[in-house]
């Protein structure tokens, strides 16, 4: 089966094709894990403090050959950087939605390219390392989670360039209302990927549940977002009110979609350490 995986990863067909969405339940938003800490902000402060050397790591060895700990723990040290990278890219494209910042949004479409090709790369390291080394249990289980999380990561990444190109759309229009509410969404889509990045890296399904609990509270948040933009009377539906509108609740469906993302992440993580699939 392994080969027969390894085969279709090293040959994929000639076309792709997006998902922007995905079958979910919601959960009830509850409290955290931790009793020391109140928020999922301070959650993922607390743990981005700490050192990566403190993570726990098991020697692999296998009758069939070894796995290399030392390739394992590189593709994971390129996840985080790519994540990080990811985050950034978001921040940005909505850092230059509030200021109005066409030169940010253009650097960000022309970057776009360049990141998926470094993506493109990174899984082709991921799909080599399994067909090559042959890797059993837990650790295909999470060299499996690595090649999944270098997709959502590809899918952020191309939020991120939607959003830069609506800024280049509205770069000559005056905001029809102050940005509230679409910055607040983008900064818990946000946290909750830093945390889930964070919950995988450190083998935590504690933390990712936490990350996960709060899905609902930005699918609600995308709710006001669309029912105050769409009960205002903007300018009479002027034309640019219109697609003001449109293009708002556009950005605010790309930021919950980050937050699914960020989620599903989470998912895997519980999945990898609990053996327990779920969905919220």
């Amino acid at each position: 089966m392994i080969n027969n995986f390894a085969f279709l990863l090293l040959n994929p067909p000639l076309y792709c094709f997006r998902q922007d969405g995905r079958e979910k339940a919601h959960a009830q938003v509850v409290g955290g894990f931790y009793p020391f800490v109140t928020n999922i902000n301070a959650t993922g402060n607390y743990f981005a403090r700490r050192s990566l050397n403190k993570r726990k790591r098991t020697n692999l060895h296998y009758e069939k050959g070894v796995v290399s700990l030392n390739q394992l723990e590189q593709l994971m040290s390129e996840i985080e950087q790519m994540g990080e990278a990811v985050k950034k890219r978001v921040q940005r494209s909505i850092d230059a939605l509030v200021e109005k910042n066409p030169e940010v949004a253009l650097e960000i479409i022309r970057e776009d390219d360049l990141f998926d090709n470094e993506l493109i790369v990174f899984e082709d390291k991921i799909t080599r390392f399994i067909a090559e080394k042959n890797p059993h249990g837990k650790e295909l289980r999470r060299s499996l989670s690595i090649f999944k999380m270098a997709k959502d990561l590809e899918r952020i990444a191309d939020y991120a360039t939607n959003i830069a190109e609506i800024v280049l759309e509205l770069k000559n229009d005056k905001y029809i209302k102050p940005l509230i509410h679409i910055p607040k969404l983008a900064s818990l889509a946000l946290n909750m990927l830093e945390v889930a990045l964070r919950a995988f890296l450190d083998g935590n399904p504690d933390l990712a549940e936490a990350v996960c609990r709060k899905d609902e509270e930005a699918d609600n948040l995308c709710d006001t977002i669309y029912n105050e933009l769409t009960s205002e009377d903007f300018s009479e539906g002027q034309p640019r009110s219109i697609r003001q509108i449109v293009r708002f609740n556009m950005i605010a469906r790309f930021l919950e979609r980050i937050a699914d993302h960020a989620t599903n992440i989470g998912e895997e993580t519980i999945l990898l350490h609990t053996g327990k699939r779920v969905k919220y």
